[in-house]
């Protein structure tokens, strides 16, 4: 036995067709507000080129939360925590950032760089503008008077001949 379906109240029908509409456009909201990890580094980049590198840092940070695997926002993060001497913070998006390109020179170099950095912290002001070769030699001759930062010191120092050797590897001219 069939029986014909019956045609909704108005008021009903509206209501239905209201929360149609309504979860069709949060559906459609959903997708269009967030931005992808590219156009987010992309922003940064620019933002760093008209000089505003906190806004720029704000934008690489959203980059990597909306995607941890896009390496790119790790590597300018990074970029931005050495020139504020944030050393353990740019080392740490570094780590990440070679977990995710192991083969890139240009991350070994900038690894390197902030080990130095840390090194040159601890060796005092006559270290301030030196790198590779004539760090290590500086760092010979004026160690720091703690033996636990001179370890510390030969540590950086280690690491970052590694990571000078891993960019070289990958094609940077490294003297």
């Amino acid at each position: 036995m069939e029986t014909a379906t019956q045609p909704l109240p108005p008021r009903r029908a509206l209501l239905s067709l209201l929360v149609l509409l309504l979860v069709l456009a949060a559906a459609g909201l959903a997708g269009c507000e967030k931005k992808g990890a590219y156009e987010l580094t992309n922003e940064g980049l620019a933002l760093v080129r008209a000089g505003h590198p906190d806004r720029a840092l704000r934008r690489f940070e959203k980059a990597i939360r909306v995607d941890p695997d896009y390496p790119y926002g790790y590597y300018y993060a990074a970029g931005l925590y050495n020139g504020r001497h944030q050393w353990r913070r740019a080392e740490g998006y570094l780590h990440r950032f070679l977990e995710l390109r192991p083969e890139d020179g240009n991350g070994w170099y900038t690894l390197a760089f902030c080990l130095e950095g840390q090194a040159r912290e601890l060796l005092g002001e006559g270290a301030t503008d030196l790198h590779g070769a004539a760090l290590r030699s500086y760092a010979a001759a004026h160690p720091p008077p703690l033996a636990s930062d001179r370890a510390l010191v030969e540590g950086y120092l280690a690491r970052a001949q590694e990571a000078y050797a891993k960019a070289k590897a990958a094609g940077l001219p490294i003297p």
